[in-house]
């Protein structure tokens, strides 16, 4: 089912009106009238066929890996063991799992870490 999204009716007239939503009760924050003029949605051909064949961008079932400078990588096997030989580890066994939880104030946390330092998840769960 295609998406419906609307803008102001004045926006033809006044680019000020550059307001889109998915919603015909939300009112234009420069006039204050319902957005309620239906636009067009056209997708690209590539877009539709990913969506089309696989359900969306990501194939299959993928897992992600966050490294401690918020560098995300594709987790598989080949990564992983590339991982623990990076920092040295012989012993799984002194590996420790931890579960962090993750609000609002952790994400603001992280992005200050992001700022002062390439340690971040370290320096805001491990501290």
């Amino acid at each position: 089912m295609a998406k419906k999204f609307y803008d102001c009716s004045n926006s033809y007239y006044d680019k000020l009106h550059s307001y889109v939503a998915d919603d015909l009760t939300v009112g234009c924050p420069s006039c204050h009238k319902l957005l309620n003029r239906r636009l067009s949605y056209v997708a690209g051909s590539s877009a539709e066929k990913l969506t089309a064949e696989d359900g969306g961008f990501v194939k299959g079932v993928v897992t992600y890996m966050i490294m401690d400078d918020l560098e995300v990588k594709p987790m598989s096997t080949i990564s992983s063991i590339t991982v623990l030989n990076n920092f040295n580890v012989k012993e799984i066994g002194g590996l420790e799992e931890k579960l962090v939880p993750f609000g609002v104030e952790e994400g603001l946390m992280l992005l200050k870490a992001s700022f002062e330092c390439k340690n971040v998840l370290t320096t805001v769960f491990m501290a």
